[in-house]
């Protein structure tokens, strides 16, 4: 895993795409293919995979986490590790400069591409671009911790620019919110239930087959073909 921070200047964009490209394309094999449309990826968590069959690949799946604690980063371990196993590519748009290698294995690491922006416009920027490359299987773009005035001014057609750029390439999007905020996802799910104290001495694993995420919206892919 190689963390990249992300600038919108002509040549330190332009060495961050070089970068970027270079990263996903080194050293492992290619990625499995990614499934039909109506098909599911798995997701890592049971009862989500057991559920809707997994997230939809060319598409954005919300997270809306609005409660402290309350399992957004057990998602992503899960979606680490099973990516890992899968041997796919997964890339981390971490908008609020939140996320904690040192918590993982360096093992579940080796796939992932973490993006460090300054701004979440350029996260934007960010995801975007990567949500373009079919040799990733995921784009996570994480949106927690950023104040809600910056988020407020996301305008809708950052989210359906994003939202083409994973249908013309089959990757399969997920933000992580701190409550609703894109107006094209497919699949909206929430985390309401924090974790207690001690949950803490309890093995990963096991606290992820805990998380009990709430559908708020499951669209079918043929719903904006069918005017629906």
């Amino acid at each position: 895993m190689l963390p990249i921070p992300f600038s919108r200047s002509s040549s330190a964009t332009t060495t961050t795409v070089t970068a970027l490209r270079a990263l996903i394309a080194q050293r492992h094999a290619a990625p499995a293919a990614c499934s039909s449309a109506e098909s599911g990826l798995p997701s890592g968590l049971p009862q989500l995979d057991q559920t809707l069959g997994g997230l939809p690949p060319a598409a954005l799946t919300e997270i809306v986490c609005d409660a402290s604690s309350c399992g957004g980063h057990l998602l992503l371990a899960g979606l680490l590790a099973t990516t890992r196993q899968a041997r796919q590519r997964i890339a981390f748009v971490d908008a609020s400069d939140a996320f904690d290698p040192g918590s993982h294995e360096p093992s579940s690491l080796e796939h992932l591409v973490w993006v460090r922006p300054h701004t979440p416009e350029v996260a934007f920027a960010a995801a975007d671009l990567l949500a373009r490359d079919a040799n990733l299987a995921w784009v996570v773009l994480e949106l927690r911790g950023i104040p809600v005035h910056r988020l407020s001014r996301i305008p809708a057609p950052s989210w359906y620019r994003l939202q083409r750029s994973l249908e013309s390439s089959g990757v399969a999007g997920l933000v992580l919110s701190p409550h609703p905020l894109a107006p094209c996802a497919r699949v909206r799910l929430r985390l309401r239930q924090s974790h207690r104290l001690l949950s803490l001495d309890e093995d990963q694993s096991a606290l992820i087959t805990q998380l009990e995420p709430t559908v708020e919206r499951h669209r079918s892919p043929f719903a904006r073909l069918a005017g629906a």
